[in-house]
């Protein structure tokens, strides 16, 4: 448990809480289709499908429609566009009052917010939570074993980095060029796999068993040198470039590949701190398995400081996501998001697409920080 008597980091806690529950109910909270109606005595749920919102009569039905009766991409015909949320509305329309205004082409902002939630907690988590298993696991492996600690067979190892090339090979093709069924695509790579590990298997056997170490430090530690010497926008904005087609997948991708050296780096110098431990030697003289030492004995030391990286990065995942929006890169045009809202009321005339938007965005980095900086100086650990 975290000891905590912070008001800030309860406070912090509370709104990181209320933007997660947001993105979780989106679908009750805003939108054009009613949640639930009784229709010639039967319950059905519009929301869930197209076909359930033609089964019942809008004549005859009760119907319970979500708390803001708008999707962020409703365009309304018999209003005026661009309503500031102080503007006199008609009256009696308490229920489809817009809270937050309209912009520019008659969209609900406050459903706008609300789907703008779920895309910025799913790009912000989801690229963390790839950038923290990849970077980690490439960091804990070359702290630990080093440049001598992995020895492979020398023609395994040639017959791995030929199966590497061509893996990457037919992973461009398949998702940037041809887009080819996915299904295919998995089970090429299973072929690929198991043809270069018997390959691997029977050359090693005739070959006269001579083993090369594998510098995985010295790889990592010049892997991550060469991403940082690329400034992260422009690198951004380039791999972009390479998609088609736009969508928030991409973007979960691009921000993984630029995100998970720092974890690397973080992962890599506490492992080889706390490698150096009393306890992490004493295991290793008495036989315990390298993958039971980096799991159970190492990992847990380290995690602290990880997880304070974690809620860092998602901030700057927020962060980078908007930007990407305010540009208009990276996310289909149906999208609704945070930096896109921001984007449209960029010259002042609508003042509320700022104010709005940009004061969520504030608010979840900010608590995002706030929760970090507590756990930093708690000094909480994850061990048994």
């Amino acid at each position: 448990m975290i000891p905590s008597q912070n008001i800030t980091y309860k406070l912090s806690l509370f709104l990181i809480g209320i933007y997660v529950v947001v993105a979780l109910f989106s679908p009750f909270l805003a939108g054009d289709r009613p949640l639930v109606c009784k229709s010639d005595g039967t319950l059905i749920f519009p929301f869930l499908s197209d076909k359930m919102l033609k089964n019942y009569n809008t004549e005859s039905a009760t119907c319970i429609m979500p708390l803001i009766p708008y999707s962020g991409g409703y365009g309304e015909r018999e209003k005026n566009y661009g309503i500031s949320p102080f503007a006199e509305q008609k009256p009696g329309e308490t229920k489809a009052r817009h809270w937050l205004g309209t912009d520019k082409l008659g969209r609900d902002v406050a459903a706008g917010m609300i789907r703008g939630c779920g895309i910025a907690l799913k790009i912000g988590f989801l690229s963390v939570f790839f950038s923290f298993i990849f970077g980690v696991s490439l960091g804990m492996t070359a702290g630990y074993f080093q440049d001598k600690g992995i020895k492979i067979n020398a023609i395994t190892f040639v017959v791995s980095l030929i199966g590497f090339i061509i893996g990457g090979y037919m992973i461009w093709m398949e998702f940037v060029v041809f887009r080819q069924n996915l299904f295919l695509f998995f089970a090429m790579m299973l072929g690929l796999i198991l043809v270069l590990k018997l390959a691997g298997s029977l050359l090693a056997k005739y070959s006269d068993g001579n083993k090369i170490s594998i510098p995985m430090d010295t790889i990592l530690v010049k892997s991550i040198e060469i991403r940082k010497s690329f400034p992260g926008i422009f690198l951004l904005l380039a791999l972009i470039s390479v998609f088609k087609v736009p969508s928030v997948w991409n973007i979960v991708l691009i921000i993984t590949l630029l995100s998970w050296a720092d974890f690397a780096r973080l992962a890599r110098g506490d492992t080889l701190s706390v490698k150096s431990e009393n306890y992490i030697t004493s295991a290793t003289v008495l036989g315990i398995p390298d993958i039971r030492i980096i799991f159970r004995h190492i990992l847990p030391n380290i995690m602290p400081t990880l997880i304070v990286a974690v809620c860092f990065s998602i901030g700057s995942a927020v962060i980078l996501e908007s930007t990407l929006s305010f540009l208009g890169v990276g996310l289909p045009v149906e999208e609704v998001s945070w930096g896109k809202m921001m984007a449209e009321g960029r010259n002042m005339r609508y003042w509320w697409l700022v104010v709005f938007p940009g004061l969520a965005i504030f608010l979840m980095v900010l608590s995002l920080n706030n929760i970090s900086n507590h756990w930093q100086k708690s000094n909480f650990s994850f061990r048994a």
